[in-house]
């Protein structure tokens, strides 16, 4: 048995759990999700979020019932949720993170009953599965009709997918990395290896994008009723696009990934994080443009 902790958004619970999958599939045996983390409710000023892997394909086998980790949680107990992440690690050889480099060791190495807690954030921790794990990723549910005219016109065009992260981001220095300056800069630099590009603009600020992105080019901002179940919706109308404009956003990545034109361009921020010690390296492919 493989044990992963989940944490963080859709983008980071999908780093997890392609890494946890592979190291499943080197010993042929099965995955196990532990959410204690990712539902604690103790924590006070911080982004909470919810399971998101319900919008996939994937295996929903849990170390702990959901149901009962959210009736714990909501006694909002610091104590109690320390209780419960030691009894889900209790037994088991804890493997925590140690920085954001990716580790072959940890492939090459996996034993059974193997407890790990990260980030995991690179391609290169499931590159082994790429096929199986795209099945594992299928959404749930199909593209909404509302939206058919909308991923019609993706197709008919030279598209970029153009992701604005603001709203969470804005709270936290280190992720505060992209500006109105960047995506302008990046728009132009799109053009310049794209023929007649139109811009599909998507966002958690739908009016800051209205109010301050004029890229000089076609560009529609596609609106929050076609954000779907968990924002998936949203994400397969990105997937759509031909090339991508992305900010350090783990669901943008995912966007990119699940992608399938082997020619498309990617332009990302050349600061992933705003601390430089933190080094990204193998976090965003070498065929990226940064800047």
């Amino acid at each position: 048995m493989i044990y992963m902790r989940l944490k963080g958004g859709m983008g980071n619970q999908m780093f997890q759990y392609a890494f946890g999958l592979n190291l499943a599939h080197k010993l042929d045996t099965e995955l196990k999700l532990d959410l204690s983390a990712l539902l604690d409710r103790s924590k006070g000023d911080f982004v909470y979020r919810d399971y998101d892997l319900t919008a996939f394909n994937v295996d929903h086998n849990f170390v702990s019932s959901p149901f009962i980790l959210n009736v714990l949680f909501k006694l909002k107990s610091r104590k109690l949720a320390k209780l419960v992440m030691k009894l889900a690690e209790r037994n088991k050889n804890f493997i925590k993170e140690s920085d954001f480099h990716y580790h072959p060791e940890l492939i090459e190495n996996v034993q059974e009953n193997n407890f790990y807690e990260g980030w995991w954030q690179s391609q290169k921790y499931f590159a082994d599965i790429e096929n199986k794990l795209r099945i594992h990723f299928e959404f749930k549910n199909k593209l909404s009709p509302i939206s058919e005219d909308i991923f019609n016109g993706i197709k008919a065009s030279n598209s970029v997918c153009l992701n604005v992260r603001r709203t969470d981001f804005l709270k936290v220095d280190t992720l505060n990395t992209t500006s109105r300056e960047y995506f302008l800069e990046a728009a132009n630099r799109m053009a310049e290896l794209v023929d007649n590009p139109t811009f599909f603009i998507f966002s958690d600020d739908i009016e800051w994008c209205t109010d301050n992105l004029d890229l000089g080019y076609p560009q529609y901002v596609i609106d929050h009723q076609h954000k779907g179940y968990k924002f998936t919706n949203y994400m397969q109308l990105m997937i759509a696009c031909d090339h991508f404009i992305i900010p350090n956003s783990s669901y943008a990545w995912w966007a990119v990934w699940l992608n399938r034109n082997e020619n498309k361009n990617v332009i990302a921020p050349k600061n992933w994080f705003n601390d430089p010690s933190i080094d990204t390296t193998d976090l965003v492919p070498d065929n990226w443009i940064r800047i």
